[in-house]
């Protein structure tokens, strides 16, 4: 009776743990009405990646978005992913070490870019 019923327990609690989400973390950063910055971290931190997502309807081929972020594994290197493909759209990096800060900015040419602040993870 016993071992029925801590293998019923037990399998309770797995059912109850597959509902609970992995440890990761899914955090993003937007600049108003232009786009938004995504990364997915995980806890293996080899399968993280950055998004660019291009929530606006301004002619994207005159200004795309780009997500300008840096992992841990090269601290000193700034990455960026550019979303060229329009409104609504999201486009995603390789897989790599977690990302520890990114930013959103759009580009307008014969101008400054305006950027989100810094989102730091």
């Amino acid at each position: 009776m016993l071992t029925r019923l801590t293998v019923g327990a037990a399998a309770i609690v797995g059912i109850v743990m597959l509902g609970v989400a992995p440890a990761s973390a899914y955090e993003y950063i937007s600049l108003s009405g232009t786009g938004e910055a995504r990364a997915y971290n995980n806890t293996s931190s080899t399968s993280a990646y950055a998004g660019a997502w291009d929530s606006s309807l301004d002619g994207d081929a005159y200004h795309p978005v780009y997500n300008t972020y840096y992992r841990t594994a090269s601290p000193d290197t700034e990455r960026n992913l550019w979303n060229q493909t329009g409104a609504g759209t999201l486009t995603t990096s390789g897989t790599g070490s977690s990302l520890y800060k990114m930013r959103i900015c759009e580009s307008v040419p014969l101008a400054f870019d305006p950027c989100s602040g810094w989102k730091y993870m």
